[in-house]
């Protein structure tokens, strides 16, 4: 944030409660306008509207796929003010995420600035070069408090969405594959959000054993290996709306995923054509020991694979073995 001092943060007050704008009061104090902008909203201040300024109000009334995906995103990313009256809601990423914003803004049918902020220091945290977008809306802020979003229960629908899930993930969650060759997977944000989605991991029968752990002032879970493959598959397979950059590390996974279950069935199809040859070379009167010379096994093996096919034993009559009677 830039360099302010306290009269020049009582003029910034003064001078846009008096309708000065944002810009107007950069050039006065001669600092930048996202520093001014920052400054309003550390102080409180609630922004107004600037004439023309479109949005849709009623975006979140309805829990669609997009929608929960969105109010998922703002849950991780985006701050809404804890005065119901002042609807005021902002969100802040990576320079980098620029696109996503823009994503943002169009499924709000907003015309609002995205406004770029240096690298500074934000609510205690060392921040890279940024872009922020923000706007008032009474009904959307109701809407997304009365959802989850500080305190409460959060809505069940919304336990239940990976749509939701996937917005939460884009805004403060981590995945990819590890130089080991596994995929790994991790979330931050407060328990209570944390432990919803373990009971959505839960009922979409994945019983992931995941503890939550204290990371300094917030929580966090993470996994690797074929767990975190198949939340990553749940959370982004075929999904219309992701982070562009963690939707292509998804794919990754995915592919790596669908690789792995092939191989998987062309495991067990081998292993089944195995068994039936086996089973066949065995009622036909082959011997283990034969079965095992044309497989390049050994006789126990042959045996194991028979008992846990269940391919019955021979019984033997006078020191041979026969087919047991049915």
């Amino acid at each position: 944030m830039g360099k302010v001092n306290k009269d020049q943060k009582l003029q910034i007050i003064e001078l846009y409660k008096s309708g000065e704008s944002a810009t107007q009061i950069a050039r006065q104090l001669q600092v930048s306008t996202p520093t001014v902008y920052q400054w309003l909203h550390r102080l409180g201040v609630v922004l107004r509207e600037s004439p023309g300024c479109r949005l849709r109000h009623d975006a979140f009334d309805e829990l669609t796929p997009e929608a929960a995906y969105w109010i998922g995103f703002l849950f991780a990313d985006g701050s809404v003010g804890r005065d119901r009256r002042s609807g005021q809601i902002s969100v802040r990423v990576s320079e980098r995420d620029r696109k996503h914003l823009v994503k943002l803004r169009a499924f709000l049918s907003s015309n609002h600035t995205i406004s770029a902020a240096p690298a500074g220091n934000y609510g205690g945290y060392r921040s890279k070069p940024s872009v922020r977008l923000m706007f008032t809306s009474e009904r959307l802020a109701h809407q997304l408090l009365s959802l989850g979003r500080y305190e409460g229960p959060i809505n069940d629908l919304l336990i239940q969405s990976r749509d939701f899930w996937r917005g939460v993930v884009d805004g403060d969650g981590s995945l990819g594959i590890l130089a080991t060759g596994y995929a790994y997977f991790g979330l931050v944000g407060s328990r209570r959000l944390l432990e919803a989605f373990l009971s959505f991991l839960k009922r979409s029968e994945l019983g992931a054993r995941m503890t939550i752990r204290a990371d300094k002032t917030i929580f966090q879970i993470a996994t690797a290996g074929h767990i975190a493959e198949k939340i990553v598959v749940l959370l982004y397979r075929n999904a219309a709306i992701a982070l562009d950059r963690k939707a292509v590390s998804a794919a990754k996974i995915v592919a790596m995923s669908d690789a792995h279950l092939s191989a998987e069935r062309f495991r067990l199809d081998q292993e089944c054509a195995r068994l039936a040859k086996i089973d066949a070379w065995y009622q036909d009167g082959a011997s283990l020991q034969q079965i095992a010379l044309r497989l390049g096994v050994s006789n126990v093996t042959i045996l194991r694979w028979m008992e846990q096919a269940g391919i019955p034993r021979r019984e033997r009559h006078g020191g041979r073995r026969c087919m047991a009677s049915s």
